[in-house]
């Protein structure tokens, strides 16, 4: 508990300074904008930012949401701006000789300045937009497993984030690339919903096209504990999707492993089971485990694996609070080499969808094609 705490502090801490910086900043960058427009834009960026936390969990239109989250899109975008801006004026101060040529063209440089936040917050607010609301490209990854005796292809999925934002028509697109694969398995690791079950059923529908030799396979993650983990279990089961907590499945060249979520503990229910999932392993046989969160990896020993898949990190979501995911989670994205276990290959997915607000910066979606040989 002292760690979240700790965790949540410092987002909070570093939220509130990119905040007094931006509204230091924009105000002086913008000579030719009134003053009074200034402040009432960002006076609306900042309700629209504390409406977003009031409407988290509201039954509100997805147009609706989206519209309240972009406040935050808008924030942090016309952060980027004003910081990358204050950069080259600061190397611009230093390189530049201070004649008085150079100081007469204050006012130019003022204007120029002016323009350039503007073209950056657009070019910076529409990249946030496009990465987090199309669909994600294929990623492919080819691994070298010992004793494999046949190659595998494993389309992999997490972090959906089904809910406020997302719904079938993303979903449905999703399904379409990975069928166009046509891969021997398909993994899901967690955070699939992001809202009570009853709200998004429909959404979840194109689950049933999914196609692929052995099936579907899925892992929850900590969100779906937030909107009630039994029924969204239940009618993931409905939909053909094979639930592996706490448990393995013996195909003909490797093994199958799955562990519920760490949010399991908050919560004093299915609570992850290492021990109960490598039970039955074959040991002549490689093994692969599904785990949400990478930091279930720095904290068990998943040695009997050579194969480890995450997702939850979200490759950070948005930079630079990928130094903090780091902290929290030790694994952003990535293939990584377990220190422990030398032969345990670990993936953590930068995921499908996102969590909040519509945005991705410096921190690209993916579908994950992966060939183990």
């Amino acid at each position: 508990m002292l760690k979240i705490l700790v965790f949540v502090g410092i987002v909070f801490i570093v939220l509130s300074g990119m905040k007094c910086y931006v509204y230091l900043r924009f105000l002086r960058f913008n000579p030719f904008i009134p003053k009074y427009m200034s402040i009432g834009f960002l006076v609306i960026l900042a309700i629209g930012e504390v409406a977003l936390l009031l409407l988290r969990d509201a039954p509100i239109a997805r147009w609706q949401y989206l519209l309240v989250g972009s406040c935050v899109v808008f924030s942090y975008t016309l952060f980027m701006a004003c910081l990358c801006v204050d950069i080259v004026r600061f190397c611009f101060k230093r390189i530049s000789p201070k004649d008085s040529f150079i100081q007469s063209r204050r006012a130019f440089g003022a204007k120029m300045t002016s323009w350039a936040l503007a073209l950056l917050f657009s070019l910076f607010s529409f990249k946030a937009f496009h990465n987090a609301l199309n669909l994600p490209p294929v990623k492919k990854l080819f691994l070298r497993v010992k004793n494999l005796h046949s190659k595998i292809s494993i389309a992999m999925i997490s972090d959906v984030h089904i809910g406020n934002t997302l719904g079938k028509a993303f979903l449905e697109g999703i399904v379409e690339k990975i069928n166009a694969l046509n891969v021997d398995i398909v993994v899901i690791v967690g955070d699939l919903v992001d809202a009570k079950i009853a709200f998004v059923k429909a959404d979840l529908a194109p689950l049933k096209d999914l196609q692929s030799k052995l099936g579907v396979y899925y892992v929850a993650g900590n969100h779906e504990y937030y909107h009630g983990i039994e029924p969204i279990l239940e009618h993931l089961q409905s939909l053909n999707l094979h639930i592996v907590h706490n448990t393995s499945i013996e195909f003909e060249s490797f093994n199958l492993a799955g562990v519920s979520d760490l949010a399991g503990y908050r919560f004093g229910k299915l609570e992850p089971d290492l021990e109960a999932a490598k039970a039955a392993l074959n040991p002549n046989k490689p093994s692969i485990l599904l785990a949400h969160q990478p930091k279930f990896v720095y904290q068990n020993d998943v040695s009997d694996f050579d194969v480890v898949l995450c997702g939850h990190t979200h490759g950070g979501q948005v930079f630079p609070l990928s130094l903090l995911v780091w902290l929290d989670q030790h694994y952003v994205h990535g293939l990584y080499h377990i220190p422990n276990a030398k032969h345990t290959q670990l993936y953590v997915s930068s995921g499908v969808g996102f969590w909040g607000p519509a945005i991705r910066f410096l921190a690209p979606s993916e579908i994950v094609y992966l060939e183990l040989a």
